[in-house]
C-alpha cells in the first residue's frame, strides 16, 4: 500500500513539473492467501472495474478464518459459480466444491477430473450426485466434488467484496440433511 501511495505522489509531482520526471508503471501486487487476516474478501482475475460492475474476469468471494476458506468461485453477473471450502496455502485453495444443478439444466456426474473455468484455474474431482428430498420444493440436485483445487495466482485483491455474500449462495448443510447417490 505504501508503494502505491508513493507511486501516486510521484505521478502527481511529475504532472506538476510538466512531465519532466519519468514514471514507470508499478506491477500489481498480488496477495498470498495465507497472509490475509481473518475476514471477508473478493479476488478476481482482472483489476477492479471502474464501472458499475461488481467484478471483472472470474472471482473468488470468500470468508477466511485461520487457514480455512469458505465461499464461491464464479463469474460476476451470472449464475455460473462453484461453492468451495477448504484450506489456503500461498496462492491455492484445496478442499471440496459443489455445483447446484438448476432445474431444466441436467448434468451427468463427471467421471474424470473437471476443469471448470475457461481460465483453467479450478480443478474438480471425485464427484457425487446429491439429491434433496424436500417435499415443499422442487428437487434440488448438486454435484459434490470431494476434491477441489483452485489457483488464484495473479488474482487482484479488491478493497472489499462487491459480489453477493457466500452465505447467500452456498449452504453446506445439505450434506447432513440429504443422501448421496453415487
Amino acid at each position: 500500500m505504501l508503494a502505491q501511495k508513493i507511486f501516486q505522489v510521484a505521478v502527481a509531482l511529475s504532472s506538476w513539473m510538466g512531465g519532466m520526471i519519468s514514471i514507470h508503471a508499478m506491477p500489481p501486487q498480488f496477495p498470498v492467501l495465507a497472509n490475509l487476516s481473518d475476514g471477508n474478501y473478493q479476488m478476481c482475475s482482472q483489476p477492479p472495474p471502474q464501472s458499475w460492475q461488481q467484478g471483472a474476469g472470474v472471482c473468488l468471494v470468500f470468508t477466511k478464518q485461520g487457514d480455512r476458506i469458505e465461499g464461491y468461485y464464479g463469474y460476476p453477473h451470472s449464475d455460473a459459480f462453484v461453492c468451495l471450502r477448504g484450506t489456503s496455502r500461498a496462492t491455492q485453495v484445496s478442499g471440496q466444491g459443489y455445483l447446484v444443478l438448476w432445474e431444466g439444466a441436467p448434468w451427468e456426474k463427471p467421471t474424470q477430473p473437471l476443469i471448470w473455468d475457461k481460465e483453467q484455474r479450478l480443478r474438480l474431482e471425485q464427484a457425487k450426485l446429491v439429491r434433496s428430498s424436500a417435499k415443499s420444493q422442487s428437487e434440488i440436485e448438486r454435484i459434490l466434488f470431494q476434491k477441489a483445487t483452485l489457483d488464484v495466482r495473479s488474482f487482484y485483491l479488491y478493497n472489499s467484496p462487491k459480489m453477493t455474500s457466500p452465505k447467500q449462495l452456498c449452504n453446506w448443510n445439505f450434506q447432513s440433511t440429504f443422501g448421496f447417490n453415487s
